[in-house]
């Protein structure tokens, strides 16, 4: 009370405030009640005075509160410029003596999540990055679904489109039958989202019995799983780019997803250098002047066996993306909707 200029006087009678800057104004009066004083601060005159001078004047912590729960950078840059008159004087390294539960309550925020990738797994297969991609549009197929694995070595990538996400063991079982075979390793970890068709009790037995480490995200933290949640935005770029361009139907997005991740593996990005993806996973250099643009109109031959002598030798088709079992293109046939 002394700093903002306010004088204590003790006598028998008891004792008095007084606002030395306003003439010796008696502000506030304490009675004497035996060997205690009561200070009356209830006169609407000590009140106003004491929130000019600042109630509780140079504790730090009560003025945060007073000015509206204010961060102190700005708090003591406020009082060291003189910004406004009236606060206190505080000094250089003063700090609240506790946090401010409502500041925790009321202004929480995360820490910003790293915006690259600080570990790379020396290996293929040491670990398989996992998620779960849905839309609400059916394809051709009727699939709403796909699932993603990515080797964190080689970023090499492989997605399986389903009806169902209860078809996610299934597909894993598959991809790992594969790549170990190819590789000759064996998968040693899976880190994937906490979606629940990671966790039924076939899956988790699976993983528990071959020793393959289980890592999931923290709820509501889709960034810890930043290899496959930016793949999957890169991936939905692509495809609608696709899309838009040739004026396809949505129910194309298997298709059009299915040709982004082929092109994707044999592209190089900046965590895999000087080679593509799929390069660095089989170590054999490839070859794309197979390349087609997506949705181009294409003239496919019909074999003597389908046709009379008199009827068409080709039929008009969109092409819509590379076979994977059968050295050849996969087309649909104008109108669209049937695919050979």
């Amino acid at each position: 009370m002394v700093e903002p200029g306010l004088q204590i006087t003790f006598n028998p009678n008891g004792c008095f405030v007084k606002d030395m800057k306003n003439q010796g104004k008696l502000i506030a009066k304490g009675e004497r009640n035996g060997r205690m004083l009561t200070l009356d601060v209830n006169m609407p005159e000590v009140n106003s005075m004491l929130f000019t001078h600042g109630k509780g004047a140079g504790n730090i912590g009560i003025w945060h509160k007073q000015v509206g729960h204010v961060n102190l950078q700005r708090f003591k840059l406020m009082e060291k410029q003189k910004l406004v008159g009236g606060l206190p004087k505080f000094g250089v390294k003063e700090v609240m003596s506790e946090v401010c539960e409502a500041c925790q309550l009321g202004k929480q925020a995360r820490h910003p999540f790293p915006t690259q990738t600080t570990h790379v797994s020396s290996k293929p297969l040491e670990m398989i990055h996992s998620n779960v991609w849905t839309t609400k549009t059916e394809s051709i197929g009727e699939c709403k679904y796909y699932v993603s694995f990515i080797d964190d070595h080689t970023r090499m990538m492989w997605v399986y489109f389903m009806k169902h996400k209860g078809e996610v063991f299934q597909h894993f079982l598959n991809f790992k039958a594969m790549v170990e075979k190819e590789k000759g390793v064996n998968i040693k970890c899976l880190r994937f989202d906490g979606g629940g068709e990671y966790f039924s009790n076939e899956f988790s037995e699976y993983l528990k019995e071959h020793g393959i480490q289980r890592k999931y995200l923290c709820s509501y933290s889709p960034q810890q799983n930043g290899v496959a949640e930016r793949k999957n935005r890169h991936i939905a770029e692509i495809t609608c780019a696709m899309l838009n361009e040739k004026n396809l139907p949505n129910y194309f997005w298997v298709e059009a997803i299915a040709i982004t991740v082929y092109i994707m593996n044999r592209t190089p990005i900046v965590v895999v250098h000087s080679m593509t993806l799929e390069e660095k996973f089989t170590s054999k250099k490839l070859d794309v002047s197979h390349f087609i643009v997506f949705g181009c109109i294409a003239c496919v031959h019909v074999p003597n066996e389908k046709r009379s002598k008199l009827d068409p030798k080709a039929e008009k088709c969109i092409f819509i993306g590379y076979s994977s079992k059968q050295k050849g293109y996969d087309v649909s046939i104008l109108p669209l909707r049937n695919c050979k």
